[in-house]
């Protein structure tokens, strides 16, 4: 009785591969999902810009990109793993791009660096308390649960979506020297939020305290 969860197609979803599909600029592929433009259009807005290393044109754009020291100063190389520790940032893509046979460069995404605003704060983490610049990365959960539209034993799309709700977050927090921010791998510490008046949040009405 138990749910194949999640299902192949479900774990390609989530790949940094699917990600730059959908994220690299003037990409046709978002309006599949959002055909209403205007919709599509806002959610644009909260993309960073991701870039394939093939040969399209997006790709040749962001070969030049990458291999350019002073241009992927802005920029994070990412392969298809997890668990942290496996991303090329900045000066160092060009490099690692030569030790890198050609044909393996399409395994790897481009992506824009992230900048949040600087921030001061205290981390406990590795038992030790760390005090300085940090970076904050909140992930928001969903859950989905669907039957499949089964034809001849063949899965033929989603026959009816059952639920489709936000279950809850995770806030990690690292240094703002580190580029890594995973917390299973020791980059960062599990966190959490403080909520505050929306009022009281304009600029020059709120002070946040460390």
């Amino acid at each position: 009785m138990a749910i194949k969860c999640p299902s192949i197609l479900t774990h390609l979803a989530g790949s940094k591969k699917v990600q730059q599909v959908l994220a690299t600029p003037h990409s046709p592929h978002l309006q599949r999902f959002l055909p209403d433009e205007t919709k599509a259009a806002k959610l644009r807005k909260t993309f960073a810009p991701i870039y394939p290393l093939d040969k399209s044109e997006a790709g040749l754009e962001a070969r030049k990109m990458a291999q350019d020291a002073e241009t992927a100063q802005r920029y994070v190389l990412k392969p298809q793993r997890e668990g942290g520790g496996n991303n090329v940032y900045r000066k160092a893509i060009p490099d690692f791009l030569k030790s890198l046979p050609e044909s393996h460069w399409p395994a790897h995404i481009l992506m824009e660096m992230i900048e949040p605003p600087a921030l001061t704060n205290v981390i406990f983490r590795n038992g030790e308390i760390q005090r300085g610049g940090v970076i904050g990365e909140l992930g928001v959960y969903g859950v989905c649960l669907w039957k499949n539209r089964i034809n001849g034993g063949m899965h033929t799309g989603v026959a009816q979506t059952l639920q489709n709700y936000e279950a809850g977050y995770l806030l990690r927090t690292k240094g703002d020297q580190s580029e890594e921010g995973g917390v299973a791998a020791g980059f960062g510490a599990v966190d959490s939020v403080c909520l505050v008046d929306g009022l009281r949040s304009r600029p020059g009405s709120f002070r946040p305290s460390s």
